[in-house]
Formats: structure tokens, C-alpha cells, sequence
């Protein structure tokens, strides 16, 4: 594949995963809202559409390193290997997200049908299992902090895209990685609106990637780059 087909491939795949998944946010809501088989079959259409953003989110994310990966490797491949596993974590991890709510839709609607009184502690069931992701489930963000971490390094060290842009995403990554350690330690609640202001700058920077992958590509290679310099000023000289 192009390499600018590959920047430009990757950068759509980065604004599908984040578009994906503020509205799955948006639509699922906290689940813990709903109290009951009634409350989770009224919201059914609801709850259902945002566990399938959360699939889409998965599929687009899960897409990003095979894609990235042919350009990665020519500047280390140890680590464009270790950002295609740190992805292949953050999404296993992230599939109970989608996988809990449509469970819990499924089986309010079979209850309201058929009636049986076991389906109600079944359901309880699935809505713990549910809530435990939303504590728990916040490990997926460890493993997207280290693909991050991967990635920026990368291609800070490549200049396949500008050097600030690298850095502002090393730097970052911390915040959002204290904000899953505060919530999987039970220090901050997951319906904080104070999760923003700690993932906001790496859920900026990324877009401000995707953006400059569809526009502009991948920069050409350092060494590439080098080469330019030195044949400019070598015209400039016997100029």
C-alpha cells in the first residue's frame, strides 16, 4: 500500500474510532440508571445503538495497527510490534462494553415476553457483571496509554509527522493514564465530568492527528529528509 494511502487510511480509521465512541458515551449514558427489565427494555433502542458504536469503535481500532504497521516497522519494528499487541489488548478488553448492554437488552425483552421469575436474578446478574467493565474495564485504557506511548515514539524518532505533534501526545498520555489508575482504584466515580479534563488533551492531540494523516501524510523518511538538506545546501555552494 501507498504510504499516503496508509496515512490517509489510518487518519480515517482514528476519526471513525473517536466519533464511534463519544457516541456510544452519548447513548449509553451510565447503565446503572437502569433499575429495572422495564427501564432497560424502554431504553432497548437506545442502549443497543450504543453498544453497536461501541463495536464500530472496536473494528475501527482494531484496524489501525495492521494498517500502520508495513510504515512502522522500517523504524523498529520491536516496537511497532509491541503497539500491534498493546491495540489487540485494548480492544479484547473493550468488547465486554458492547457485549454487556446488548446482553442486558436481550434478556429484559425475553423477560417482559415470557415472565420467568429466574430471569430477573439472571438479569442482576449481567447488570453486575456490567457495572464491574465500567470500574474495571477502565485497564483498557493501560493498554491504549502504552500503544500511545509506542506510536508517538515512533514516530517522534522518524519525523513522519511533526515532532511537536509526537511530544504533545508523550506528554499527554500521563494525565489520561492517572485518570484510569483513579478510577480502577476507586479514587475518582466513573460519571465524573473530571474524566474530560484528563483525557482531553490526548483525545485532542489524536484528532489533530487523524486530521494531518488525511491532509497532509506521512512526512517523508529522516533520512530522506536529510539527503534534500544536504543536496540544497550543495546547490547553494556552487551556486
Amino acid at each position: 500500500m501507498h504510504r499516503q494511502t496508509t496515512a490517509r487510511m489510518a487518519g480515517f480509521l482514528f476519526l471513525t474510532a473517536t466519533a464511534a465512541g463519544v457516541l456510544s458515551v452519548a447513548l449509553l449514558g451510565p447503565l446503572d440508571t437502569l433499575h429495572s427489565p422495564r427501564s432497560i427494555a424502554d431504553n432497548a433502542h437506545r442502549t443497543s445503538t450504543g453498544a453497536l458504536m461501541v463495536l464500530v469503535m472496536t473494528i475501527a481500532i482494531a484496524m489501525i495497527p495492521p494498517t500502520l504497521f508495513p510504515v512502522l516497522k522500517k523504524h523498529g519494528e520491536a516496537l511497532a510490534l509491541g503497539y500491534v499487541a498493546a491495540r489487540i489488548i485494548e480492544v479484547v478488553l473493550l468488547l465486554p462494553a458492547a457485549v454487556g448492554p446488548l446482553m442486558m437488552v436481550a434478556m429484559s425483552t425475553t423477560r417482559s415476553a415470557a415472565g420467568t421469575p429466574d430471569d430477573a436474578a439472571r438479569l442482576d446478574t449481567v447488570r453486575m457483571l456490567t457495572q464491574t467493565y465500567d470500574l474495571w474495564g477502565h485497564a483498557s485504557s493501560l493498554a491504549f496509554c502504552l500503544s500511545a506511548l509506542l506510536l508517538n515514539h515512533l514516530l517522534y524518532r522518524s519525523r513522519l509527522v511533526p515532532r511537536w505533534m509526537a511530544g504533545w501526545a508523550l506528554v499527554a498520555v500521563v494525565p489520561y493514564l492517572a485518570d484510569a489508575f483513579l478510577v480502577m482504584f476507586g479514587l475518582l466515580a466513573p460519571s465524573s465530568a473530571f474524566h474530560a479534563v484528563l483525557d482531553f488533551p490526548l483525545a485532542l492531540n489524536e484528532m489533530v492527528l487523524a486530521v494531518w494523516l488525511l491532509v497532509k501524510g506521512f512526512r517523508a523518511p529522516s533520512s530522506a529528509l536529510t539527503a534534500h538538506a544536504t543536496a540544497r545546501r550543495s546547490g547553494i555552494d556552487h551556486a
